[in-house]
């Protein structure tokens, strides 16, 4: 796989760059699984060996189709993550006396290789906001009727009208209705 990476080729060459398309047709994120358009992100890694550690950064951006969550019109939504972790290969995890705030994203590691595909997926997951809008002014829909109010941002329903009344006002709008029917 091409997202897996020997150790032993990092250490002999202590500087590893990698600039590719990570595949995907979908991508599951905290609020749902998308479709990923172009099915595929572009993805720059940096990866330096240095004292028994390897430290990845670098950073990967993309988009995927998912709907507003005001009008639920499908939009594209940009992703752009940053990829960050450091492997230690020399020190074991002492949870003893630790917290876990102490940790400070230090993966502590004995294998051969590093999946990649791992801090990837977890860059695109992070990055990925709780509510998505198509638009920052987006109206959303009507919450009786379920019209897109962008669509018809002068939208009045029956069942609108009914609740919204203020019983002080009722004769105001018998009025309203009746110089309208008489246009």
């Amino acid at each position: 796989m091409k997202w897996k990476i020997k150790i032993k080729d990092i250490i002999a060459k202590k500087n590893v760059k990698i600039e590719d398309y990570y595949e995907s047709e979908y991508i599951e994120l905290h609020t749902g699984t998308y479709k990923v358009i172009d099915k595929r992100f572009k993805v720059k890694i940096s990866i330096v060996f240095t004292d028994d550690t390897i430290v990845v950064g670098g950073y990967v951006s993309g988009k995927v189709e998912r709907p507003c969550d005001r009008c639920l019109e499908m939009t594209v939504m940009p992703l752009e993550g940053t990829i960050e972790a450091v492997y230690d290969l020399k020190n074991e995890p002492n949870f003893k006396n630790s917290e876990i705030e102490n940790l400070k994203n230090v993966i502590y590691y004995k294998g051969e290789e590093i999946d990649l595909e791992e801090r990837i997926l977890e860059a695109l997951v992070v990055s990925a906001p709780d509510v998505f809008v198509c638009k920052e002014d987006c109206k959303g829909l009507c919450p009786f009727c379920g019209e897109n109010l962008n669509e018809n941002p002068d939208h009045v329903c029956k069942e609108m009208e009914v609740f919204n009344i203020d019983p002080r006002f009722e004769k105001l709008l018998k009025l309203k209705e009746e110089m309208q029917n008489k246009n």
